[in-house]
């Protein structure tokens, strides 16, 4: 065992007492439901004094139990549950393809809404609100999966070491997920420095019971994402519904709604600025302990490399889009969410550039170097990392143009992405259960099938194909140093893009997997049976095969490194801005999470001041009768009648609509629930402002501010404009 990974093994044992750090400043910081009691008395005390009345034991008791197991994850979203009877919240956009999926030409419920005013008239939530998740239990496995007597402590070499540790992580969720209906995960903290068990119910009957037209649930669409002043109604009311016997179930007419232990109520009176609240959810990735040439590279390459891809995809499936309503409903997901994904990266590169990250984390390394220079206290491999995971880090960069461009066509709904999910299912299920990647196992295979059914409504042939064939060329022009051969074959080398899609188009006439039957068969076909196959998209998956797994070789190797460096110069960071007064606290890796915030507007730049709340008054300054400010005529006619029963604010002279927060966020804090004090929700966290972009790598006490829908909006519009009144009640019971 060589001395730098017998060091980091060794110093990891004492470091899962450590994982919990000391809170950071201010607002900062997205905290595990364990770490809430370790937060000390004077920021309890802090939050208190700010109006705070619940405490960590209310939040999360240890034992599964306290308000958050009300929030539900969903599809890289966060809903919560607030009714005895099953009901949750959460943003539009989140059961955006739920309502797709739902949608045709004649009966559009993206266009105009969708109302569900009995339990029978609501309807299958299918795509990514289709399951939501309860967690149940938290546990550190770190001695299992990386200790001194692991299988990773034993490995020899980057890949068996990657290995090592998946496996690891296999088996607990296998041992995990023997309680039945229980969806199991194990998450890296701090980059694999620690390991801890993520237990979830896991239900599978989800119902539509209200979306607002997309007039507001989308109101601004493209030119308001991450703007503010913002006048989004970003919420829709999905129901779980369980088996008689109350047991999560497959979706079934016999099904009836579910009875959750906890839920949380519903505010009946709004918030203020300077209000303290929290907001809870499951907060996908922030990079904020980068080293300098990780946070250039993210700069320089990926963000805008990402923004012209999608930009480029987003014209081709609009085009598409104007031929005709099936089509324009078929894409309206994809758009969507390329659309997010673009103006993000747009907002990434300036973010990065205005905030001076990459120069920070220049400074910060030069410093790093001196101190751990000085301090021989501090093991020696802790000067050593940074240099080691930069060697590493270049590695990985190497051929990343090639590689990106192979990842989104994986990723496409197309015939090719479909048959490539087969062939690479029939590939690791030639691997023993526990030793296939993850999503790829056994457990993972109903959700395989509900991916394919719902490709059944989602899929648009003609536009899949001008997309594919566009990516296929920025693929070659890609691999000049390392052709493609599958490509070059299927295609002709040099190919031009039109030359690829009428290619394309001879065999999408030829090919079999516009046939749902086909696809859900492939599921469990065999590596032979797929490898033998006539289907001229099969034949070209089977093909891409060895490209598609020499990257992912690739990957294993980089990660297995990374396994050993990254944490040793977490472990020297640490100890800097210890030596400072600081603290590092986990990156947001998609589990539970609070940050603690407060209702306050901001300065974007100079002689500009936001105040951190918006009304109906700003939605009629906005609406112009067209996309994207195009309001439904019955929410106009409410709004310029002055009709707001019991919803208006006082100060507001309105209904509220939307209000700032100083909240720690990031992307899958979408459908949050945001609560008051008291632990009753006020609104739904939907999105950041154009400044906090970047904020996934740091936070700005200045510019870190999060966008929520206020929930009095959503209530007038359910009872003062769509007369649902039973639903409600239901969100409102009376005392």
């Amino acid at each position: 065992m060589s001395p730098h990974l017998r060091s980091a093994i060794l110093l990891f044992t004492a470091f899962v007492l450590l994982a919990i750090p000391s809170p950071a400043p201010a607002d900062e910081g997205q905290w595990p439901p364990e770490a809430l009691a370790t937060l000390g008395t004077a920021r309890w005390g802090e939050l208190s004094s700010r109006g705070l009345a619940v405490t960590a034991k209310d939040l999360w008791d240890g034992k599964g139990g306290g308000l958050l197991t009300a929030v539900l994850g969903l599809g890289g979203c966060t809903g919560v549950l607030v009714s005895e009877e099953g009901l949750f919240l959460t943003n539009h956009h989140c059961a955006f393809s739920a309502i797709q999926l739902a949608s045709t030409p004649e009966r559009n419920y993206l266009r105009d809404g969708f109302v569900a005013r009995t339990r029978a008239e609501e309807v299958e939530a299918r795509g990514g609100a289709g399951r939501v998740r309860i967690l149940s239990r938290l546990a550190d496995v770190t001695d299992r999966v990386r200790g001194p007597r692991s299988a990773f402590a034993k490995a020899k070499g980057d890949v068996a070491r990657y290995e090592a540790v998946e496996r690891a992580k296999n088996e607990i969720v296998a041992e995990c997920e023997k309680a039945p209906d229980r969806r199991c995960a194990v998450a890296a903290f701090e980059d694999g420095r620690t390991f801890r068990l993520m237990e979830q119910v896991e239900f599978r009957d989800v119902r539509l019971v209200y979306a607002p037209p997309r007039g507001v649930g989308d109101f601004g669409g493209e030119e308001d994402n991450f703007r503010w002043p913002r006048h989004t109604g970003d919420f829709s009311v999905l129901r779980v519904y369980v088996s008689p016997d109350g047991k999560p179930a497959p979706f079934s007419k016999e099904n009836v709604p579910y009875r959750p232990k906890t839920w949380m109520k519903v505010a009946s009176k709004g918030i203020a600025e300077g209000d303290v609240v929290m907001i809870a959810g499951y907060p996908g990735r922030t990079q904020r302990y980068l080293t300098p040439s990780a946070v250039a590279n993210q700069e320089k390459w990926f963000y805008p490399l990402r923004s012209k891809t999608f930009s480029d995809l987003i014209a081709i499936l609009e085009a598409e889009a104007k031929k005709d309503p099936d089509t324009a409903l078929r894409v309206a997901s994809a758009v969507k969410s390329y659309g997010n994904g673009e103006t993000n990266a747009r907002g990434q590169v300036e973010g990065l550039a205005r905030n001076g990250v990459l120069a920070k984390a220049e400074a910060e390394a030069k410093e790093l170097a001196g101190f751990l220079a000085s301090r021989k206290d501090l093991p020696a491999e802790w000067a050593t990392a940074p240099a080691e995971l930069e060697k590493v880090l270049a590695a990985d960069r190497a051929g990343q143009d090639r590689r990106f461009f192979l990842e989104e066509i994986e990723k496409l709904t197309s015939h090719l992405g479909s048959a490539l999910s087969a062939v690479r299912r029939a590939d690791e299920r030639r691997k023993p259960d526990l030793e296939r990647e993850a999503g790829y196992q056994e457990r993972d295979l109903d959700r395989a099938r509900q991916r394919e059914k719902d490709v059944t409504r989602s899929l648009a042939p003609s536009a899949a194909r001008r997309a594919l064939a566009y990516l296929v060329a920025q693929a070659q022009a890609a691999s000049r140093e390392k052709p493609v051969g599958a490509f070059d074959a299927a295609f002709g080398k040099g190919a031009t893009v039109e030359a690829i899609e009428t290619k394309l188009s001879e065999m999408d006439a030829a090919t079999a997997l516009g046939d749902e039957n086909v696809r859900l068969a492939n599921v469990d076909a065999p590596w032979a049976a797929l490898a033998a196959s006539n289907d001229p998209y099969m034949r070209l998956a089977v093909a891409l095969h060895p490209d598609f797994a020499a990257l992912r070789a690739a990957r294993k190797e980089t990660s297995g490194a990374l396994l050993v460096w990254r944490p040793l110069y977490l472990s020297g960071l640490e100890a800097l801005r210890k030596s400072k007064g600081k603290a590092i606290y986990p990156d947001a890796n998609s589990t539970l999470r609070v940050s603690f915030a407060t209702v306050k507007g901001y300065s974007p730049r100079e002689a500009v001041t936001f105040t951190p709340r918006t009304s109906l008054k700003g939605v009629l300054e906005k609406e112009r009768g067209a996309e994207p400010f195009a309001t439904p005529k019955k929410v106009l006619d409410a709004a310029r009648a002055a009709d707001f029963g019991r919803w208006a604010d006082p100060l507001l002279g309105s209904v509220p609509v939307g209000f700032l927060t100083d909240g720690d966020t990031t992307g899958g804090n979408s459908g949050s629930p945001t609560m008051n004090g008291s632990g009753e929700v006020v609104g739904l966290n939907f999105d950041r402002v154009w400044e906090n972009v970047a904020g996934d790598f740091g936070w700005n006490p200045e510019r870190s501010r999060n966008v929520n829908v206020d929930l009095r909006y959503a209530l007038w519009m359910m009872e003062r404009v769509d007369g649902a009144d039973a639903l409600v009640k239901e969100l409102l019971p009376p005392k």
